[in-house]
């Protein structure tokens, strides 16, 4: 009766998730399949479920590729329907409570709490940062060939990223706000130099804020090494090790890169990426055990670094 009771106070989402899962689980034990080989079948698929709802996109499609090669245990990806804040849905996952699988950046505190999937999914895209400068200023980093020079001017970022704390960490003069939009403000205004963001990012940033004068820097691509896993309850082994499993063979496939592509490829090439002069951070923050000595599992960067200028 507790149990009831404490199922019945549960939000709506994870209710329906749960009964979802339920569902499926009985149906597969008690589907009447019509040889003995497709019971056997039918009784190894295990669901694995995603946050949120139904969904298509580079993680959830990367996440049916994976599971897709037969490593082990059969499983079927499923949305949860559970649409929480992020470090409540690792809990919940870590938790066993309607949520399998989530993905995040690599951090120490991550690693420590859940069970990681040592492999970089967006090949250390998220490391790679263009910045937006000001219309009044468009050549401002033209000759900015070192870190030296570019210490020199003021950076923006938020008070509380760790892109603040790998800047300052490389001696930048970095100009931290307490809002996001105030950094655009700033730029505008001239407070600011240049405010780097996500290659993945910067164009909807730039489009989000058309009303003030901002434009995407031509000339420098900053890098520093950063790594985004998949992870799984702490003692999820099984599906831990499929996944890695999976990964594997989509790499050595040539699928995943071709996934990556098909999701990315053309917003790296309108951003000119590999004609970009390429300026390397260090990632004090960077994790151990990150693979970075397996340069197939990484974008590879243009050979045009600060240092051969």
């Amino acid at each position: 009766m507790q149990r009831l009771i404490s199922f019945l106070h549960q939000p709506q989402a994870y209710r329906r998730g749960y009964l979802s899962r339920c569902y499926l689980v009985l149906s597969l034990l008690f589907t009447v399949p019509v040889s003995g080989a497709e019971a056997a079948e039918s009784q190894a698929i295990t669901p694995v479920y995603y946050p949120g709802k139904l969904r298509q996109d580079y993680y959830t499609d990367l996440l049916q590729l994976a599971l897709s090669y037969p490593c082990a245990t059969q499983y079927a990806l499923l949305p949860s329907d559970l649409d929480l804040p992020k470090k409540r849905a690792f809990d919940l996952m870590n938790a066993g409570q309607g949520i399998d699988v989530m993905f995040g950046s690599a951090s120490n505190e991550r690693i420590n709490t859940y069970r990681a999937i040592p492999f970089p999914i967006l090949r250390g895209l998220m490391g790679l940062r263009i910045a937006l400068v000001s219309s009044a200023e468009p050549n401002i980093l033209k000759n900015a060939h070192s870190v030296a020079a570019l210490s020199r001017l003021r950076v923006g970022q938020f008070i509380s990223w760790s892109d603040t704390a790998i800047l300052r960490a490389n001696d930048f003069n970095v100009e931290a706000a307490s809002t996001l939009e105030s950094l655009y403000q700033m730029l505008d205004k001239g407070r600011i130099d240049y405010f780097p963001r996500s290659v993945l990012e910067i164009q909807q940033n730039q489009a989000e804020h058309a009303e003030l004068n901002l434009q995407i820097d031509p000339h420098i691509l900053l890098y520093y090494p950063t790594a985004t896993y998949y992870y799984v309850a702490k003692d999820n082994n099984a599906l831990a090790d499929a996944l890695l499993c999976g990964l594997e063979h989509a790499q050595q496939s040539g699928q995943l890169n071709q996934l990556f592509e098909r999701y990315y490829g053309d917003v790296l090439q309108q951003l000119n990426v590999a004609g970009r002069r390429v300026i390397k951070l260090q990632n004090p923050l960077l994790p151990a055990g990150v693979p970075l000595l397996r340069p197939e599992m990484w974008y590879p960067l243009p050979d045009n670094s600060a240092s051969k200028q």
